[in-house]
């Protein structure tokens, strides 16, 4: 039993836990469906390199701000931020161009530099800013207020919206003259994802307001946001659980008593349990609350009709299509500073149809570059380009699995991701030439990691209609659910977050605002780390290091405590550096022994941890996690692997070999060749070394051998796993093929 259950590891999830946990000492369980936490702030991770999904700057977090009081509170000073250049932004267009900065006077006046006869326009766009920021935070008090004050100070703000519930649009069309001018003014909007059109103007000028006294961007990636979150949460006897998908949220007799959930990382699958809590918090939209988890009896259904209306009515924002990038060397050699770059088209945001067909076409005429790996002083360097795209133009590869829609879709990412390279070329001259790898997401992988609905990610979008009608925030007519994140307050990071302070001050009752922030002003002590761990946690230490390759260590480490059941193919998350963790896959675990293959090539953290590691290192494990698994079958099972991408090979052909199974693994040189090196039992194996000529295997990558194997592919199936560069180019090989059966592990 858990004081309190929180739906959702976002960062408006993690807030309403940690401080409920900090404030009060309640005891919270974080339900996340995904094997990362963190929602739109987690990152990924390829071969050392890492990309931040969501989050790509963070404005008023300078020392004393509330959101960066709060930030400190919850990582109890553990999270850092890296102040971004003071020009955090360009914005490029095909005729001028301008650099904002974090100084309201001198923003000002660079305006009225571009655009003399436009300086009364610009004096009442800052005046109007401040005006409807103002006003829309009057409705953002009022949800952490109790609910008969909350009532009066919306009465107030209804009085006086008329400003802050027109377009953005409408607002410049009223007031500029100069088509450039409105451009530029407008050049935010893919900050919360609904173009001047059709946003409120109070919305916009929250985001313009919002980055005046410049930008931030975590220290070590996005990730840490949520990794010393969850500490917090911990220390007061509450765990952070990935892989855990909420089915639905339980009432009984007209309240909430828990949640129902199914455990993702058993080795059945289809492992479903109840956790028991007198309050749910619900930080994973509202659409997915009200439509999807609450139960259906009649008294349920009729006490939410108001609010699956008011969803209904709200409708759903676009999504992105996002170009992953990493690069040969630092990008800072070509004058990239860690500042963000917009590049438009034209000067007419609202032209969606041929921005649309132009990025499908591979001639992508818009984007937002960002640079990751300089922001958070990452050692491999990587690159995003984010650009706005409907679900509608990928909705046709919905019912096709991850990585099985198709070569078509293969495709189609591909162009998108060259002509998103093209662009940012034409900006940054040498950009291309940078590049090593690409991997393109679209709407469907958001809906797939993120679970927003048409991978809409912003949640409701931020319409006048959307400011009109009664905030959702976070009360609902259920006694003991709330809602936290971007619905129940405002888009963005700092949006989401006071979401989770709203929340938390519901659950804490009429004095719970103040009390929280005056506990949040006072500061936290350091955290105990030496308490109990969270279920799947647990402290082990290392018993063996062997060096296989110059890039390859072996490690076997000694859990403390019962580890369970587990699939081969499923993988460990190892404590590698403070709130760092890295994922690895498992080799063997008999006996409380787990024994994994870590390539140390990247010189990261993990790489420096498992180089380093001696016989009674301590460390902390995770695990197990992953569904990758091989099935047993009466088709041909090929296996594909490079590097350590043959770890999680090594326990299916220990546990299931079948008799006309394939291996082709692949690497750089024969001293890297595993297959060679193991005891381990292997199938019928072609061994492909790309960098010399070695007797008995092929000369070549993995890829070239592939396109020679003569098999029925389509009663082929085949397991990758290994570099994210040959799981791209396999996977869009083995599609042309006609390969309808494939599952990957990248690393």
């Amino acid at each position: 039993m858990y004081d309190v259950i929180v739906i959702g590891s976002g960062i408006g999830g993690l807030t309403a836990a940690g401080l409920l946990a900090g404030v009060a000492g309640k005891r919270v369980l974080v339900l996340e469906k995904h094997s990362e936490p963190g929602g739109q702030t987690h990152t990924f991770r390829r071969g050392g390199a890492s990309w931040d999904v969501g989050v790509h700057y963070v404005g008023a977090m300078s020392p004393g701000e509330d959101p960066r009081l709060l930030s400190d509170f919850l990582s109890a000073g553990e999270l850092g931020w890296n102040r971004m250049p003071e020009e955090f932004d360009r914005y490029v267009y095909p005729d001028f161009e301008l650099r904002p900065i974090a100084d309201e006077t001198e923003y000002f006046s660079r305006l009225v530099e571009l655009f003399p006869a436009e300086k009364q326009a610009i004096e009442r766009w800052f005046t109007d800013v401040k005006k409807a920021r103002r006003w829309l935070q009057l409705g953002f008090v009022s949800q952490m207020l109790p609910a008969r004050a909350a009532a009066k100070m919306r009465l107030a703000q209804r009085l006086t919206g008329r400003l802050g519930t027109m377009t953005t649009r409408g607002w410049l069309d009223q007031h500029v003259r100069d088509v450039r001018l409105k451009a530029l003014l407008a050049s935010q909007w893919g900050d919360y994802g609904v173009p001047p059109a059709k946003s409120a103007f109070a919305m916009h000028a929250l985001i313009f307001d919002h980055y005046l006294k410049g930008a931030w961007f975590p220290a070590g990636g996005s990730s840490r946001i949520a990794r010393t979150f969850e500490a917090g949460i911990e220390a007061a006897g509450g765990a952070v659980r990935v892989e855990q998908e909420v089915i639905d949220i339980r009432v009984e007799n007209g309240r909430v008593t828990g949640v129902h959930v199914r455990d993702l990382r058993s080795n059945t699958h289809d492992h479903e349990q109840t956790y028991l809590a007198p309050v749910v918090i619900s930080a994973v939209g509202a659409r997915n609350t009200f439509n999807k988890l609450m139960p259906s009896t009649h008294d349920t259904k009729h006490l939410t009709a108001p609010l699956r209306d008011q969803v209904d009515q709200l409708g759903v924002g676009d999504s992105a299509v996002v170009a992953y990038i990493r690069f040969r060397e630092d990008p800072r050699v070509i004058g990239v500073d860690g500042s963000s770059i917009r590049v438009f088209g034209d000067h007419h945001h609202d032209d969606t149809p041929t921005h649309v067909q132009n990025l499908l076409d591979g001639r992508a005429t818009e984007g937002f570059i960002s640079f990751p790996s300089v922001k958070a002083g990452q050692p491999v360097h990587t690159a995003e380009i984010v650009t706005s795209a409907p679900y509608a133009a990928f909705q046709q590869w919905r019912k096709r699995g991850v990585r099985n829609r198709g070569a078509d879709y293969d495709a189609l990412k591909q162009r998108i991701g060259d002509g998103l390279v093209a662009l940012a070329d034409r900006v940054l001259p040498g950009f291309r030439d940078l590049v090593e790898h690409v991997e393109v997401s679209t709407p469907l992988t958001a809906e797939h990691y993120t679970s927003h609905p048409w991978g809409a990610f912003f949640g409701l979008p931020a319409t006048p209609d959307r400011l009109r009608m009664k905030p959702l925030g976070p009360r609902t007519p259920i006694p003991g659910l709330y809602l936290a994140g971007q619905d129940a307050m405002s888009l963005g990071v700092v949006g989401a977050m006071m979401g989770g302070v709203a929340a938390a001050s519901q659950v804490l009752g009429s004095r719970g605002y103040p009390r929280i922030m005056k506990a949040v002003r006072a500061g936290r002590a350091p955290l105990r780390t030496d308490g109990p761990l969270p279920q799947g946690r647990f402290r082990a230490r290392v018993v063996l290091s062997r060096e296989l390759t110059p890039s390859v260590q072996e490690l076997t480490v000694e859990i403390d405590g019962e580890v369970g059941t587990w699939v081969p193919g499923q993988f460990a998350r190892l404590l590698v550096a403070p709130h760092e963790w890295r994922d690895y896959s498992i080799v063997g675990l008999e006996e409380g022994r787990l024994r994994l293959l870590i390539s140390t090539a990247t010189g990261g953290l993990g790489s420096r941890f498992a180089a380093s590691a001696r016989p009674g290192t301590p460390l902390r494990v995770e695990l197990p996690l992953g569904r990758f698994q091989a099935f047993p079958s009466n088709r041909r099972r090929l296996f594909v692997a490079t590097g350590t991408g043959l770890a999680p090979f090594l326990p299916m052909f220990a546990d299931l070999m079948q008799e006309d199974d394939l291996l082709v693994f692949g690497c750089r040189t024969a001293a890297e060749d595993l297959t060679t090196l193991l005891t381990d039992p292997l199938p019928s194996t072609i061994r492909c070394i790309s960098r010399e000529a070695v007797p008995g295997a092929r000369h070549g990558r993995v890829t070239t051998e592939l396109s020679k194997l003569d098999l029925d592919w389509r009663r082929t199936e085949v397991y990758l796993s290994g570099s994210d560069a040959m799981i791209v180019d396999a996977t869009r090989l083995l599609h042309q093929k006609g390969v309808t059966f494939l599952r990957t592990e990248p690393y």
